[in-house]
């Protein structure tokens, strides 16, 4: 992966400012910070919002060692003109605790146009400057004003079905600009050309992208056109151009980001208004992260060519729809099954849609997604066996089950598995294709918080214990590459539920062979010749029908068949004659004990009850 090196993301982390740097950052001087600075002298009505960032990593999945220092999450403020302030000092109130929340800032709360950022009261950073201007007090309760434009903040950006609308910006600065023109942006975020498909040669974008994933259920569409004036361009087919003539790349990123909003406020009245999602493409040099975005808002923010990467862009509108990264053991993204794990530079692939825990939280495929709860009473909420199918297959009707919830009623993290079918939506899946994914996440599955991949099964007859319960068992009998894979989820003894005794069968058979007939033969020795030499090599496990308890094995087997449903049934002889299973005998040389229900010699542990499946010597 090729190293970019970019100017400093400074105007974007959260500092303590002394006097003297908080003036000074990005070549400021201190008069021009101080004639930006605003003192707030009443209750501001504002949003929290969390800033997620991600920065380039290495092939290995390593963050690139000149950002290794750097966040990956701030804390912010939105205020009611849309425009977006770091706060200062890490200082965050206890109640600020989901990012898209209403809050109001207290007065004496300093606000720096100069460097985006706003310092609370009483955080250690708040020393108040010669110069600073304050902001009059206004009353506590809401205006009708304030009223209009926090009713912009509330939108509730998590919906995640029906129709969205999407507004792509090119940003051009005195020194630089976003490396594209407007009709080749459209082509990367929508699939058009000047509104026509056929001049756009991408096949893996934005709008498809979740459109495909969602099968429908979540439309991206342009921004309605709308005429520009001065240095903002009309938009045209979902893109608009604004010109910064004052402002520079040394500025820092989130200063060029509130000058673009203030632009757009200025050129349409009001930037949130424009559409659902605005998509920021800064020109290069003018932040470290490859991009970023809000939490359950509305901007992303991406570094030149990174705004034309589909991955990229599904990652940070992901975002804005409240999801969260998708870790793998202690590396965050590192998740490649699905679009909230790293994000690649290229444009059009890999083509992919996100994992179990994400698919549950979208709810896209909830008519098709069980939820296994182990501490239930009952076989039908405490355990599951059947096929499951990767989301690939959502749209056929053969496809009863495409994700799956194992709820742990004891705790609000729970394990979420899916069949990653390498194929279709998720042909391009990097990680883990045509396995069964098991990863975990907080919030019950439905806010957000990071999930993480714990384990990739191709098959596993013997069990995967699923983590944070101490007796529940994954199983995969059987995979279908690029289709499905038949498991089981048990928990103790109570899935295997009404069972069929597994000495049922062999009792039945072991008189059909009456060995006790041979005497009537007229030679005493036949009878060690046809029986006795035959019986020994019978009784091994291919043949001991009665001893299978999964049906993939039983079936494998020429001399057996199996009687009933995977579930509750059991492995007979085809002939329903097979050799008489030789008593235990009475005294084994090593004088281990026998399983009653398997027959088996156990010199280990011998497990005598439960699914037929699970008793056997181990």
């Amino acid at each position: 992966m090729k190293l970019r090196i970019a100017a400093c993301l400074l105007a974007s982390i959260a500092f303590s400012f002394s006097t003297a740097n908080a003036a000074g950052v990005r070549g400021k001087d201190s008069n021009t910070s101080k004639q930006q600075r605003r003192v707030l002298q009443g209750n501001t009505p504002a949003k929290y919002l969390v800033q997620d960032i991600q920065y380039e990593h290495d092939e290995s999945g390593r963050r690139l060692n000149l950002f290794q220092n750097l966040p990956e999450k701030l804390d912010t403020v939105e205020l009611e003109d849309g425009l977006i302030y770091t706060v200062a000092g890490g200082f965050v109130p206890p109640g600020w605790t989901v990012s898209g929340q209403d809050i109001f800032l207290p007065p004496s709360t300093i606000i720096d146009d100069a460097t985006a950022t706003i310092t609370l009261p009483n955080s250690g950073s708040d020393r108040l400057l010669e110069g600073d201007a304050y902001v009059p007090e206004v009353e506590s309760t809401i205006t009708e004003d304030q009223e209009r434009n926090l009713s912009e903040l509330r939108r509730q950006m998590a919906v995640v079905t029906g129709q969205k609308t999407v507004l792509a910006v090119k940003i051009v600065v005195s020194d630089g600009a976003y490396g594209f023109d407007p009709s080749y942006l459209e082509c990367k975020v929508f699939g058009t050309t000047n509104g026509s498909e056929s001049n756009c040669n991408d096949s893996y974008h934005l709008t498809n992208g979740y459109s495909e994933c969602s099968y429908g259920k979540l439309t991206l569409t342009k921004a309605a056109a709308r005429t520009g004036s001065g240095n903002v361009s009309s938009i045209s087919n979902g893109v608009v151009t604004v010109t910064l003539p004052t402002t520079s790349t040394t500025a820092g990123d989130g200063t060029v980001r509130n000058a673009v909003t203030s632009a757009l406020n200025s050129a349409f009245g009001s930037a949130t208004s424009l559409a659902d999602h605005l998509m920021y493409c800064l020109p290069p040099n003018t932040m470290n992260g490859i991009a970023y975005a809000y939490i359950n808002s509305w901007n992303s923010v991406y570094s030149n060519n990174w705004c034309n990467n589909v991955s990229v862009q599904l990652h940070e509108i992901g975002h804005n729809l409240n999801l969260a990264h998708s870790n793998e053991g202690t590396q965050t993204y590192a998740d490649q099954s699905g679009m909230m794990g790293y994000s690649y530079n290229n444009e059009s692939t890999p083509r992919m849609c996100f994992n179990a825990a994400k698919n549950f939280q979208l709810g896209w495929y909830s008519d098709k997604t069980i939820t296994v709860t182990p501490s239930a009473a009952t076989i039908e909420e405490a355990c599951f066996a059947g096929d499951l199918y990767g989301t690939a297959f959502y749209g056929d009707g053969a496809a009863q089950t495409v994700g799956i919830k194992v709820n742990d009623s004891g705790s609000s993290t729970d394990v979420y598995i899916m069949f990653n079918a390498k194929t279709g939506i998720q042909s391009g899946t990097v990680e883990g294709g045509n396995q069964v994914m098991v990863v975990t996440a907080p919030g019950e599955g439905t806010s957000y918080g990071e999930s993480k991949l714990v384990q990739k099964i191709t098959t596993n007859t013997a069990g995967y214990l699923l983590p944070g319960f101490s007796n529940t068992v994954l199983y995969v009998d059987s995979n279908t590459p690029n289709s499905h894979a038949s498991i089981r989820i048990e928990t103790g003894s109570l899935c295997g539920g009404p069972t069929p005794n597994p000495t049922t069968a062999p009792p039945t058979n072991v008189p059909t062979p009456q060995p006790t007939g041979t005497p009537t033969l007229p030679q005493p020795t036949s009878s060690p010749t046809t029986a006795a030499p035959t019986n020994p090599p019978t009784p091994s496990p291919t043949v001991n029908c009665g001893g299978i308890f999964v049906k993939s094995d039983c079936n494998n087997n020429a001399a057996c068949v199996w009687n009933g449903n995977p579930k509750t049934g059991f492995c007979a002889s085809t002939t329903g004659s097979p050799p008489s299973p030789s008593p235990p005998p009475p005294s084994p040389p090593t004088g281990c004990p026998f399983c009653a229900s398997t027959g088996q010699e156990c010199c280990g542990t011998c497990i005598d009850s439960g699914k037929p499946s699970s008793r056997g010597c181990f």
